[in-house]
């Protein structure tokens, strides 16, 4: 188990937060650039071939390529009227890079918390993708709107 864990993953006495690392961060900015602009394109192109991607507390991971992700994020409703007006906040989750997602529907004035995705990158692209449903759920200190 050792040599398959990132390092940091294994050093429980290290602070809640960490740096993000300037890959890191440029990844996180990416991903939360793209939900912004509702730019499809962009989002698949931060997805590595081999995704695992999770979204709690649905049970179960997959692993899918980043088209499949994709198609199946937008058939959920991804960009469409009442999901296409995003804003993002990074912050870090059991140390790894995440984006916070928070949307607004046409009939509120609030970008509300929606979403917590919590990001493994490798070699510059997302290789994990764990979503937790953060709807009504103000966790980590996140504000609740925006």
């Amino acid at each position: 188990m050792r040599e398959r864990l990132p390092g940091r993953r294994l050093d429980w006495r290290s602070p809640a937060t960490h740096e993000l690392s300037d890959d890191e961060r440029g990844v996180v900015k990416s991903y939360m650039d793209a939900h912004e602009r509702n730019d499809l394109d962009g989002l698949m192109a931060l997805l590595r071939g081999d995704l695992r991607f999770a979204m709690l507390p649905e049970p179960g991971a997959l692993v899918v390529t980043a088209k499949d992700a994709v198609d199946g994020w937008v058939s959920s409703g991804l960009f469409r009227r009442g999901y296409d007006d995003w804003r993002c906040i990074p912050t870090t989750v059991n140390l790894m890079p995440a984006a916070v997602l928070y949307r607004r529907t046409p009939d509120d004035p609030e970008y509300r918390l929606f979403t917590i995705a919590v990001l493994h990158i490798v070699d510059g692209k997302i290789a994990e993708l764990t979503g937790f449903d953060a709807t009504g759920k103000p966790w980590l200190g996140l504000p609740a709107t925006l």
